[in-house]
Formats: C-alpha cells, structure tokens, sequence
C-alpha cells in the first residue's frame, strides 16, 4: 500500500495539513495533491475546523512538482499536471473553496507550484529563512495563465513581473517586502506562532469568516457580478441578524471574549 503523503492533525477548531515527503523536499505529485484535495473537502464536510494550516514536513514548505516525474512524462502530460482542469488547479481551487481561511506555514523553501500553493492561501507565515521564487524561465517553461493572475491578484503585475522574468529566489524579509509573506517570526518559534495567530483566527464570528472569505475571493476575480452582488448582500444580512452578531456587540460593551456559535 502506498505510503501516506498528507498527514492531517486536528487539535480543538484548527487542522493542520503537512506535505508529507520530506526526503523530496515535499515535491508535489498528481497523487499527493489529488490526496490534499480529498482531505480538504473531508474537513470542509465534516464543518468543525475554522481554521486551517498547510505546512511541509522536514523543514521545508514544498520544492514545487516533482522533475523527475516531469522528466518522464510526455509535454501535453506536464500540460495536464499544472494547467486548468489538471491537479494542481484543483488543488489550488480547494484551497480557495475551503469556507475558513488557510495558513500557509512557509518553513524553507516553497517554489515553484509550491510556491504558488503557499500563495493560494489566505495568509503567509515565513522566518528569515524562508525562501520563495518561480523558477520556470529557468526551466523552459511557461506557467499557466491561472497561476500568473493568482501571482498577479497577490502581489501585483510588477512583484509578478520580478519573480517570473528573474527566476531568482527571493528570502526573509524581501519576501514581506515584496507581499509574499505577511508575518515573520523566529525560525524556533514558526509552528508555534503559526499555531496561536490560527487558534485566534478560529475563535472569531465562523459567519464573519465564511463571508469575508467568500466576498474577498470573488472580488479578486473581478468586479462582482449581480449575481455575486445578490450573494454578497444574502451573506451581511444573514450575518447581521445572527446571534453571533448580538453575541460580539453584547461582549464588546461588556468587555469580555464573545462565545460565538456560527449562528
């Protein structure tokens, strides 16, 4: 039986998903991704996790596909791996889907689709260490349209720009800098920061979560539909008649941490 590639924890409302294959660095295959996508969707239908971390094993967050799986395969089958339909797409789209924000624990290296797996995440945690970059000019290829919009909506055209026509990699600070990472923290410190900043996350309005989320995805896929707009308003009444909402106002005056219930 083939070894398990995403060990999945789950401590109170947190999860954590590691890429599991530390001796590839965490390199990603159709398997491994294709098995993130599968526990995702288990957490999401289970509805008890309000917050997510994706992490690699062994120091490093992901090296990006797997070459020597690439080295063997036919070019419309690499095409396959990393473009629409393929399943880095639907990982990413998981990721994207998945109702509660997701934190991105950027331990090492994370390049190349690991790189913009990181990106596809709400929020970034890297060290002074952490190293990110977009290496296929250096590898003769060009990356999906998909990937570069998401680079794009992320960091910006000219940030975008730097990272794919330089195919440099890019560490520590210059990565806040540059919008690629949106907290640093000691190196000894990463799983525990990591693991307080999603504890506070999943202790906020699951209402207010689920719609920011929904609302902020939909904006960085353009200006929203009327369709979208309907959805948009559906969500601030339904959130704005909840209990939560009575129950965060009451706590506010009264000075003490609300007790939020997701309705």
């Amino acid at each position: 039986m083939a070894e398990k590639e995403i060990e999945v924890t789950v401590d109170g409302r947190v999860a954590t998903l590691t890429l599991d294959r530390p001796s590839m660095r965490n390199a990603l295959t159709a398997s491994l991704l294709d098995s993130l996508v599968s526990e995702l969707q288990g957490l999401r239908a289970e509805q008890a996790v309000r917050c997510l971390v994706l992490a690699g094993a062994g120091g490093c967050f992901s090296v990006g596909m797997d070459l020597r799986v690439m080295a063997e395969a036919t070019a419309k089958e690499n095409q396959r791996l990393i473009g629409a339909g393929g399943p880095l797409r639907r990982a990413i789209t998981a990721i994207e889907a998945f109702p509660y924000p997701v934190i991105a624990r950027v331990d090492g290296y994370a390049v190349g689709a690991g790189c913009e797996l990181a990106m596809s995440c709400d929020i970034r945690v890297g060290t002074a260490a952490t190293k990110m970059g977009m290496p296929p000019s250096k590898l003769g290829i060009v990356y999906p349209p998909e990937g570069l919009g998401r680079f794009a909506n992320v960091v910006g055209p000219q940030v975008t720009r730097k990272l794919f026509l330089t195919a440099k990699y890019y560490q520590g600070e210059q990565l806040e800098q540059m919008g690629m990472l949106d907290f640093m923290c000691p190196e000894e410190e990463l799983e525990s920061f990591c693991k307080s900043l999603a504890e506070d996350v999943a202790g906020l309005a699951p209402l207010s979560l689920k719609g920011h989320k929904k609302l902020l995805n939909s904006i960085a896929r353009g200006s929203l539909s009327n369709e979208a707009m309907g959805e948009s308003l559906g969500l601030i009444e339904k959130a704005m008649a909840s209990d939560d909402a009575k129950e965060g106002i009451l706590a506010f005056l009264e000075k003490r941490a609300p007790r939020f219930e997701g309705k």
